[in-house]
């Protein structure tokens, strides 16, 4: 069996700690958590007890081949439980509007991130897109001028915020990253067993990854839409 939270390594070390929580409170599961360079396999694996994963994989397919375990709760200023939402960011000391910022470039971290991606096609703000591989690649990527503009979860700008940086808008909110696991039947048993692993966390830990909680949402905010009829 494996299992992973990994979705933000700014604060790997109380996800670790958080996993051992859940473990003790399951009685079964790995030892450690996995760190992933690679998702698409690692979320159908068959042995998954528990992940993170993104709305935006779950509406291309994914929500075929897992069950969700929960969406979690942030410690987020005028943040609805379940969801979350993303920065738009630029240089601190770049004069220009978003519109002219994009067009100079964007910083992507991946094409199936609906913080980093989705959220920016639901806008007017279009340019040629660099391909990071993460939101600590794009900020970086923004911040030495090799793009103008990037859309950052705004989870892990709390957690590590760029100093080059400055956040210019916040996104309309969405779906936030849900925990899943690849058997519907581990689904009760994991949930409770994380549940009563956030309520322990240290508040040092709570502070660190503003999780304070789980929720859930209607099946369709992680579904595959449905095509309209014609």
């Amino acid at each position: 069996m494996i299992a992973s939270l990994c979705w933000y390594p700014a604060t790997r070390p109380v996800w670790d700690r958080l996993w051992q929580g859940i473990r003790a409170h399951l009685g079964w599961g790995p030892d450690t958590l996995v760190w992933p360079d690679s998702f698409a396999t690692h979320w159908r694996d068959r042995d998954l007890v528990l992940g993170m994963t993104c709305a935006l994989p779950m509406q291309m397919g994914l929500s075929d081949d897992v069950t969700v375990v929960g969406s979690p709760v942030w410690d987020v200023p005028d943040m609805q439980p379940g969801h979350y939402a993303s920065v738009l960011v630029t240089r601190s000391d770049d004069p220009r509007d978003l519109t002219q910022a994009a067009a100079a470039g964007l910083a992507v971290n991946a094409p199936d991130s609906q913080s980093g991606w989705g959220t920016l096609r639901a806008t007017d703000l279009r340019g040629p897109v660099q391909v990071t591989g993460s939101h600590a690649a794009s900020m970086d990527a923004v911040a030495r001028g090799q793009a103008h503009l990037a859309a950052i979860d705004r989870i892990t700008w709390m957690m590590a915020p760029h100093p080059d940086l400055t956040v210019r808008r916040i996104t309309p909110p969405t779906p936030s990253t849900p925990f899943i696991t690849a058997r519907p039947d581990w689904r009760v048993p994991v949930r409770q067993a994380l549940e009563a692993a956030i309520a322990e966390m240290r508040n040092e830990d709570r502070a660190a990854t503003r999780l304070i909680g789980v929720t859930d949402l209607q099946a369709s905010a992680y579904a595959v839409p449905q095509a309209n009829p014609a």
